[in-house]
């Protein structure tokens, strides 16, 4: 029966969630293939120019085959990591755990009103997996933001973020050190300490970002795990069993094109006992939909599917001053790990500073900013957008130039907790010969997308005044569309009790089938008003912690995980050796020991 199938699991996406599942599977003995549509990066083939398009976004049919998609809807962009190792090879490396209250929403505690307390555990070892470390690095952009906090009076709330970088041993060291393996006892890959060159969103070239590939992908391909990149998978479908049924118990059968081919996508099956889907909100969910709407291959999917698609209540507002030293002189900021602090200037909002490398002024041309633009009078803000740039010219085209503006500008990333979601469908438009497709909707009693934040406009003209002087400026493309931009997509395959209010169950099982899964950002039921990698993880992992060992003698065959001593900073000082997942499994009641040094 076993020899049907060409591998046991099959997983779609190498991101947060497929990086896990391939590490936990292989674990439990099963034979794993992971096709990813992205490119297989080494560190040195990341762009050091941000205006070298072709490695930086990700759009094959123009021939470019970067690393970072941009979706652009009628609601709302979205930024994403494309490649072996998802998003982050492209995310700013922040790991942080949602405050209490986000847990205790209403779209999480329709299935558990324990979640924090279920979830912490696998926080913990997520957090050392990935080597989360409290950020050592401040300069000057962060010191106008604890001015910015204090000046808002919520000074209390300012800190470093928890990052995954490989910070030097000596902090003022940015030669990139030759560390060994400093996470896993000489089993894992060679590091270089950080450069703090803020290149960390273009793809670390210098082997000091923890990205997937360094640590659960590293495990996963030990374990025997094949990955295949520039691999897209059309379609699945469930094989039929004994009786006829489709549904999932006799396996699954994948159509699988390769994604970088203009015209001959040389389209291929392959056969597999169950299918892990981590392709992201805007892989996975248009992926399911066309399965069970157009090849009706799954159409037992819940209807709640692509239902209430988050955006984590983003914006981006841009940041240019003089950021003078002690004599009074002009600094640079663009040096250091992409993102190093924050702060909260009321309880459901969180604003970040981020930093691009010298060489990635294009960064601000893909999002190119005017002077701030507030609602009032009655105004829309389009028409105030054109009114300020009418007025104020040299203004305008300072804020819209790019040239430069690296070394003296940094982005607030804000993000809130307010419960805003949009829903994504599929529709047949007369302008593709109604050929299927998907898009994005809201329905009318729908709360409005978050685009405007006067809390976010009084501390970005409080951080610039604290910067020496300068100007801030809103995202042009928001103010005249109203769709936020966001890199923090969440939410649309909803975890429930049954198919009435969910798509899959808590550890992401799809109801209705057996042996389909989802593991990715998909299943996070709200607005974390955080960065959402460390969620994905912890979700990933306490899914995978319920799944029993398939095959016993090929899990005992791999080799287990040994934790180096803890790293000055680190967050988690989850110790043991073994194999490290089923010591959470097996005890899940020894807190302390697992949640040591846990920061949120």
């Amino acid at each position: 029966m076993a020899d049907q199938f060409d591998y046991d699991q099959i997983i779609i996406g190498s991101g947060f969630g497929g990086s896990c599942s391939a590490l936990r599977l292989s674990e439990k003995g099963h034979r794993v293939l992971v096709l990813e549509k992205g490119l297989r990066w080494e560190d040195k083939d990341f762009s050091d120019n941000s205006w070298n398009l072709k490695k930086l976004l990700w759009a094959p049919g123009l021939g470019l085959k970067g690393n970072m998609q941009l979706s652009v809807t009628n609601k709302i962009t979205a930024v994403h990591g494309v490649g072996v190792g998802g998003g982050s090879l492209v995310y700013a490396n922040i790991h942080l755990i949602p405050k209490d209250e986000v847990f205790t929403s209403g779209p999480w505690v329709k299935v558990h009103d324990d979640w924090k307390d279920r979830l912490m555990p696998f926080y913990g070892l997520a957090q050392r997996m990935i080597g989360v470390t409290k950020s050592h690095y401040e300069n000057a952009a962060d010191e106008a933001l604890k001015e910015t906090a204090r000046r808002m009076g919520r000074e209390d709330t300012y800190q470093t973020v928890n990052t995954g970088i490989l910070f030097p041993e000596n902090l003022d060291d940015a030669s990139g050190a030759d560390r060994g393996d400093p996470y896993f006892e000489g089993s894992g890959p060679q590091r270089n300490s950080c450069r703090y060159c803020g290149g960390c969103m273009m793809g670390c070239r210098h082997n000091a970002k923890n990205t997937l590939v360094k640590n659960y992908l590293w495990f996963a391909e030990r374990n025997g795990v094949e990955i295949r990149a520039e691999s897209e998978v059309t379609r699945i479908e469930p094989l039929p069993g004994a009786d006829g049924k489709r549904d999932g118990s006799a396996g699954y059968e994948l159509t699988i094109q390769t994604s970088t081919a203009r015209v001959f996508k040389k389209p291929y099956k392959l056969r597999c006992r169950g299918v892990v889907v981590s392709a992201g909100v805007f892989g996975t969910i248009p992926l399911l939909l066309k399965a069970k709407e157009v090849d009706k291959t799954l159409p037992n999917i819940s209807n709640e599917l692509g239902r209430q698609v988050r955006t984590n209540s983003e914006t981006l507002i841009t940041n240019t001053g003089r950021f003078p030293d002690a004599e009074g002189n002009p600094q640079e900021i663009c040096h250091g790990p992409s993102i190093t602090s924050m702060f909260d200037p009321d309880d459901e909002t969180r604003i970040e500073v981020t930093r691009f490398a010298r060489y990635g002024d294009a960064n601000f041309l893909t999002q190119s900013a005017v002077p701030l633009v507030d609602a009032a009078g009655g105004i829309p803000r389009p028409v105030r957008m054109l009114i300020n740039m009418i007025r104020h010219p040299v203004k305008t085209f300072r804020m819209l130039n790019p040239v430069g503006k690296s070394r003296n500008s940094i982005m607030f990333l804000v993000m809130q907790t307010r419960d805003t979601f949009v829903h994504i469908r599929t529709k047949r438009p007369w302008y593709r010969l109604f050929r299927s497709t998907w898009s994005v909707y809201q329905d009318k009693d729908d709360n409005a997308l978050s685009i405007y934040f006067p809390l976010a406009h009084k501390a970005a003209r409080h951080y610039v005044d604290a910067a020496g002087g300068g100007q801030s400026g809103n995202i042009a493309t928001e103010v005249l569309s109203g769709a936020p931009t966001t890199a923090h997509l969440m939410g649309g395959v909803a975890i429930g009790k049954g198919p009435e209010d969910g798509v899959v169950d808590d550890t992401g099982k799809v109801f209705g089938y057996h042996n389909l899964r989802v593991i990715d950002g998909s299943l996070i039921p709200g607005n974390l008003g955080v960065n959402p990698s460390l969620t994905i993880l912890a979700l990933s992992e306490y899914a995978w912690s319920r799944e029993p060992v398939f095959n016993a003698e090929r899990a005992a065959a791999i080799k287990p995980i040994h934790f180096s001593s803890p790293l000055p900073g680190q967050c988690s000082h989850l110790t043991g050796t073994g194999d490290l997942h089923k010591v959470i499994v097996t005890d899940r009641t020894a807190a302390d020991p697992m949640t040591q040094g846990v920061d949120a």
